[in-house]
């Protein structure tokens, strides 16, 4: 069962779809962080698959688009910086756990790409995160947009203040804003992560071109909560041939924690 809901962030409205099972009670939920220049379909429909997939064994799913992305308010150009997808993630938690439906529910946080990221990031002072969930995340997103997804000769332009466009094979345009946040920031997964002990599951393909699978190694090796890290041999960065695999993992994972 699907339902489509609107949530309030930044002053914008995020579109997010809710699955789960007519008549069940209090499931574990997982939340859904798409990644950079994604939307909360994916694509080949990469995560309404893996959301049918957690529906059907059992749990709740949401899936939702950052301000900017999908079909959220905003744009894309001016609403995407890490700092901003953070704050939109928290207030999709604040929304779930404000609802009856889910009082009493495990909350876990899926992210892929550089949503991994977001989900290693979040910070829960609350401890209402039960777990995470990485998939190819971006533990390294500064020097990996730097050197690979933007480039140095576009990083260079946006850190001069340009806006710049055409990065990655796609037709998206970013203010400075996002660069100049990950400068300021210093968005740090691994430093994030010693504010928390939940359980972590990892995923990663060995042939991954956009994101190296060296960064969740290096996660795994530092991170002293309970975790687990899956290296999908020959898997790229979609898990375009190996999503029964990865929806494997996943569903075990909750089974065994949830």
């Amino acid at each position: 069962m699907k339902e489509h809901v609107w949530i309030n962030s930044r002053n914008k409205r995020l579109s997010a779809m809710l699955h789960q099972q007519e008549g069940s009670h209090d499931p574990a939920i997982v939340i859904f962080c798409h990644g950079f220049t994604g939307e909360k379909v994916g694509g080949s429909q990469f995560y309404l698959h893996l959301a049918n997939a957690i529906e059907a064994a059992g749990y709740a799913a949401l899936r939702f688009d950052y301000a900017g992305s999908g079909e959220s308010e905003g744009e894309f150009a001016i609403d995407t910086t890490v700092t901003g997808w953070t704050t939109d993630l928290q207030h999709v938690i604040a929304w779930v756990t404000s609802q009856k439906s889910y009082e009493n529910s495990p909350i876990y946080i899926l992210g892929h790409s550089l949503g991994g990221c977001i989900a290693l990031l979040c910070d829960d002072p609350k401890h209402r995160i039960a777990g995470r969930i990485a998939i190819a995340p971006e533990v390294f997103p500064e020097e990996n947009y730097r050197n690979s997804i933007l480039g140095p000769v576009l990083w260079r332009e946006s850190e001069n203040g340009k806006i710049i466009s055409h990065f990655f094979g796609k037709s998206y345009s970013l203010e400075p804003g996002f660069v100049r946040d990950m400068l300021d920031k210093k968005h740090d997964p691994i430093e994030a992560s010693k504010s928390y002990d939940c359980p972590v599951l990892l995923i990663h393909g060995t042939e991954d071109d956009a994101v190296p699978f060296s960064g969740s190694k290096s996660y795994y090796n530092q991170y002293s909560g309970p975790k687990e890290l899956h290296l999908i041999e020959g898997a790229d960065h979609g898990f375009s041939r190996h999503l029964t695999e990865l929806k494997a993992c996943i569903i075990k994972f909750l089974n065994v924690n949830a």
